[in-house]
């Protein structure tokens, strides 16, 4: 024992996490020096613009840095990476474009982000929620109906992207539509961040998207944090107007520093990495499927992105399977979203997958969880580094 409980209970947690095979297509893994930024002094400093406090020199280079490489990643010319979390990042595009408006989103039983529901983000700025038609079994947006609805509607601000979203979403058609009465159209890229990077899923903002805001963390292998992306100055100057004092005061300048090693990272293995992904999800969800394990959209092909998502229609069901699964070592979510992310970071592959979806099966099976649990770590003590990086 080391004296504190603290530190006890978060050695204990790594101990635990390190046995354990993690699919929460939410998580991803950092590298030792992203870690490392995230451990310095820049922890509890503050910096602000128009300058106001001194002894910033460095922060203000690591800031400015960092949004350098942003730009360059993502080819837009204008970022905001004060935002904490995508969340925030949400609540800051609506609040300065869609505040006591119309805001389109698409319905969370269709893949939304359960934030967008009316009493959650846009209760907070006063907006009215307007659904978008989808598709419950793909999880995409109807395009033709979508276009419709914009049109009907003239929604001030219509969102893509998603927390369930396993194909590109219709940017180019609906952005089109948007932009006939002058509304706006912005990505929620959170989940597929890393692959929009990696150049093998979409490109919002090259397809028509005004903004694109996302979280860091999940297929983005940085710390937990969020950004802004434009290439439209008008655009940046509002949202830059309801940053500090309103949506953010301090940004937490060792994440802006460690998000800055990270961008590093992925301008340098980011498309091999991004690539590797898209692979592993859709290995992983070939193999369940041969198993007999049922996963959504198999006519489409099951997935182009980082995500596999099993088709269990009983929530009770589903979170049965998910501690089911964890017994064994396997973690997941409720809603039984399998995400490769973290164990790509890991270096697993094609042939991992074979494996992985095996010991899903067996899990869900109901197969003896220790013997299962055994199989789990043997795999995992193969794969602790994390690589691209």
């Amino acid at each position: 024992m080391s004296g504190s409980k603290a530190l006890d209970l978060i050695r204990a947690h790594q101990r635990y996490r390190s046995t354990t095979l993690n699919m929460i297509p939410s998580e991803n893994l950092q590298s030792p020096n992203v870690l490392k930024a995230l451990a310095t002094d820049l922890a509890g400093r503050y910096s602000y613009r128009p300058r106001y406090y001194s002894g910033t020199r460095y922060i203000d280079e690591i800031w400015e840095y960092a949004e350098d490489l942003a730009k360059k990643l993502f080819k837009a010319d204008y970022v905001c990476l004060e935002p904490l979390s995508g969340h925030i990042a949400a609540l800051l595009t609506y609040t300065a474009f869609a505040k006591r408006g119309k805001l389109a989103v698409v319905a969370p039983d269709c893949g939304g982000y359960m934030g967008n529901a009316p009493d959650k983000l846009p209760d907070v700025i006063g907006a009215e929620v307007i659904y978008l038609p989808g598709d419950r079994e793909t999880l995409l947006p109807d395009a033709e109906g979508s276009i419709e609805v914009i049109r009907a509607e003239k929604p001030d601000l219509v969102v893509l992207g998603g927390s369930y979203m396993l194909f590109p979403h219709p940017v180019r058609e609906l952005s089109e539509a948007v932009h006939e009465y002058g509304g706006l159209l912005a990505y929620d890229g959170s989940h597929v961040l890393g692959l929009i990077a990696g150049g093998v899923f979409q490109d919002p903002l090259r397809e028509g998207a005004d903004i694109l805001f996302a979280s860091t963390h999940k297929t983005f292998p940085g710390p937990q944090g969020g950004l802004i992306l434009t290439n439209s100055e008008e655009l940046y100057r509002k949202l830059f107007e309801n940053i500090f004092h309103k949506i953010a005061d301090n940004i937490h300048f060792n994440k802006i520093a460690a998000l800055a090693v990270c961008l590093e990272e992925m301008l340098r293995y980011g498309r091999r990495y991004a690539g590797k992904i898209v692979e592993n999800a859709h290995e992983l969800a070939r193999n369940l499927d041969a198993l007999g394990v049922p996963v959504k959209a198999r006519e489409r092909g099951f997935t182009k992105s980082h995500q596999t998502i099993l088709d269990v229609p009983d929530r009770e069901a589903r979170i049965e399977l998910r501690d089911r699964l964890e017994r064994c070592g396997i973690i997941s979510d409720a809603d039984l979203r399998l995400g490769v992310a973290e164990v790509t970071r890991k270096g697993m592959g094609k042939r991992e997958m074979v494996t992985v979806a095996k010991l899903i099966k067996r899990a869900l099976d109901d197969e003896d969880s220790r013997e299962v649990r055994r199989s789990v770590r043997r795999l995992v003590r193969r794969f602790r580094r994390p690589r691209f990086c």
